[in-house]
């Protein structure tokens, strides 16, 4: 009875009218401006179709008339165009220690970046923070005018490691249930992501990744994760937990990990490895110097076999480092890599290897595309390539007051 309900809500008619203004949105958004007849040719819906969806997303401010087109003959089409500044998406990105949160015009383009340390609390005070950052941009711009809240942190979501809790992670938000407590609260809709997942399709509007279709990105950060693109699309996998590159296992024999095996790729790249590694040098004497010379050294090893099985599995167009590690450290890896390890794509040389440009950003940025995305898009597809240049994010320019 469940799924014969389920299918009876799929056909319904709000469900229909929302996936044709997706359908139709998704052509506005791949080809910039359309007449109401090239519209219609594209999305396969009737002319009269079109004409009332039309009239909808201008009464809405998502699209707007853009003047008639110059024609040979005949009455010259009326271009229709998506409405940039007809509303923004909010994008958070969270972890135990810092966030990063942006809002996004309908375009994709940044208007504004705020980023500071995470609370210390209690679950509540998780949920009030998200909330006090929605208010805050609610105010600025205007709270009818928000499509919803993309919110993007640690992952697995919905599982408990034995006892232990995932580097970097705030448990109160690795449960899929805080996206409808958190839209319950602020009155739009939430969409939960993992974070490298979201700093992929960063990478994909803004970045590296921005003519690639098939790409995988390393997520490097308390813990080790990956945002994995084929065909133009996020993989998440069958609950949504795809991506988990810290737990390939690297060596059987190696140190144990809070996930259960031992040798786990996180156990050597992430930071939380490294600060480990370190303070041991420490307490024996070690000249920190050599010592983070030496985690180097390991920890571009345990990435290039890492890198190696990636390669051979999914045959990407090309691997991108990321995520919260600092920029100098990532180039020092990448560095140490060296020609990387023979593989099905080892006749691009080093060229399959690209460092992210946009760092820490990209998982917020990619977080605000999330709301954006599902009111504009026939599906999660990011095909149409945007700008060369990243958005403008520096303090002095974006930072709230």
């Amino acid at each position: 009875m469940r799924d014969a309900q389920a299918v009876l809500n799929a056909n319904s008619p709000s469900h229909v009218r929302r996936h044709n203004r997706r359908v139709l949105l998704h052509a506005l958004r791949l080809s910039g401006t359309m007449s109401r007849a090239e519209l219609a040719r594209a999305t396969g819906l009737t002319p009269q179709a079109i004409a009332n969806i039309v009239t909808d997303l201008v009464t809405a401010g998502l699209v707007r008339e853009a003047g008639r087109r110059k024609s040979p003959r005949g009455q010259p089409p009326i271009a229709i165009e998506i409405a940039k500044d007809g509303g923004y998406a909010i994008g958070v990105r969270i972890d135990a220690m810092h966030f990063h949160a942006v809002a996004a015009d309908l375009g994709g383009e940044m208007i504004e970046m705020r980023e500071g340390s995470s609370p210390d609390g209690a679950n509540h005070a998780w949920l009030d923070f998200l909330v006090d950052i929605h208010a805050g941009f609610a105010r600025r711009f205007g709270a009818d005018r928000c499509l919803g809240l993309g919110l993007v942190t640690p992952g697995p979501f919905d599982i408990a490691w034995p006892g232990v809790t995932t580097p970097g992670a705030v448990p109160a938000l690795q449960s899929r249930a805080i996206a409808d407590e958190l839209a319950s609260r602020i009155g739009a809709e939430v969409l939960l992501e993992n974070d490298a997942t979201a700093a992929a399709l960063g990478e994909k509007l803004y970045g590296e990744a921005q003519s690639f279709n098939d790409f995988f990105y390393v997520f490097i950060g308390e813990g080790v994760g990956a945002g994995i693109i084929i065909g133009g699309e996020p993989y998440r996998g069958n609950r949504g937990n795809a991506g988990e590159f810290g737990h390939a296992m690297i060596d059987p024999n190696g140190p144990r990990c809070y996930c259960g095996n031992r040798g786990c790729l996180g156990e050597y790249l992430s930071l939380r490895a490294m600060r480990r590694f370190l303070d041991g040098a420490a307490q024996r004497g070690e000249h920190v110097e050599a010592a983070g010379r030496e985690w180097i050294n390991r920890a571009a090893e345990a990435l290039s076999a890492g890198l190696a099985t990636v390669e051979n599995l999914f045959d990407p167009e090309i691997i991108i480092l990321g995520g919260a590690a600092p920029a100098s450290l990532l180039v020092r890896l990448a560095e140490r890599l060296g020609d990387l390890r023979p593989s099905v794509r080892q006749d691009l040389g080093r060229q399959r290897l690209h460092l992210s440009a946009l760092g820490e950003r990209s998982a917020a940025l990619g977080a605000s595309a999330l709301p954006i995305l599902a009111a504009t898009s026939a599906g999660p597809v990011i095909r149409a390539r945007r700008s060369s240049h990243p958005p403008d994010a520096s303090p002095d320019r974006r930072a709230a007051g």
